[in-house]
């Protein structure tokens, strides 16, 4: 197996941390991006994760200066990035009568433009080394639609469709891409969800969290190690077929 570099959007938490565990496991060289990415107690605690040999780097995918300035720096410590992981992402509940401008654009630049930022900058490195792998995290919501989460549910159904298109335009070059749709996962975005769920229904914590795991047919909340392990998987270079697909991980759930 060849090490590469591999990116990590989103890579402080949840799936995102997760996702470089699992590279970093399979022997590629990490380096996780945040808007925190430049804090001395988040490097740390990243580091604590992944090790020292993991890079940790400050990025806005809501902004191409930070982008392009991400991925220069990345490609100067380990060279040019040839796997790329998105799984940033941000949701505010709103019904659409209520629902403000910013909270709309919001979504749609950082769930969806931002991917698309990142794509596209990688991308040329990509055709140059004749590999790339591809991983957006999109979300069942990009499959089924759910009251105040309409912002939501149209980013993540942007995400899946350039997903598509990227894999067309990448098969010549040996690069791959697919989107993962997970349900609710063990995250602190699920978690900061609960908050909401048992404050908007006088429940408890617990009551909410039960309410959610009762939800899914495996009657259970899907762990970030599981989505983790996937993303590891279809950056591989086992299955070179795999691509122009979205991937429910899912327990059973529609949503």
């Amino acid at each position: 197996m060849i090490a590469r570099t591999a990116i990590i959007t989103g890579g402080l938490t949840g799936i995102g941390l997760a996702s470089a565990k699992a590279l970093q496991s399979a022997g590629h060289k990490i380096a996780v991006g945040s808007r925190s990415g430049n804090k001395t107690e988040t490097v740390e605690r990243v580091k604590l994760e992944l090790g020292d040999e993991a890079w940790v780097g400050c990025l806005d995918v809501a902004d191409q200066t930070s982008v392009t300035n991400f991925i220069t720096e990345v490609s100067r410590e380990f060279g040019p990035p040839s796997i790329l992981v998105n799984s940033h992402g941000i949701f505010r509940e709103t019904e659409i009568t209520n629902h403000r401008d910013k909270d709309w654009f919001d979504q749609i630049d950082i769930n969806l433009n931002g991917v698309f930022r990142m794509i596209r900058s990688v991308y040329p490195g990509m055709v140059e080394q004749n590999f790339g792998r591809i991983v957006n995290i999109s979300s069942t919501a990009g499959h089924v639609g759910a009251a105040k989460y309409g912002a939501y549910c149209a980013s993540k159904a942007g995400v899946i469709g350039l997903s598509k298109a990227v894999a067309v335009e990448g098969a010549p070059h040996n690069i791959t891409c697919v989107s993962i749709s997970p349900t609710w996962i063990d995250t602190p975005m699920m978690d900061r969800a609960i908050d909401r769920h048992a404050k908007a229904k006088d429940q408890t914590r617990e009551e909410a969290r039960l309410n959610l795991e009762a939800s899914n047919p495996q009657g259970r909340v899907v762990s970030p190690e599981e989505v983790g392990k996937l993303v590891a998987f279809c950056c591989s270079e086992e299955v070179p077929a795999l691509t122009n697909e979205d991937i429910q991980i899912n327990a059973g759930a529609m949503w």
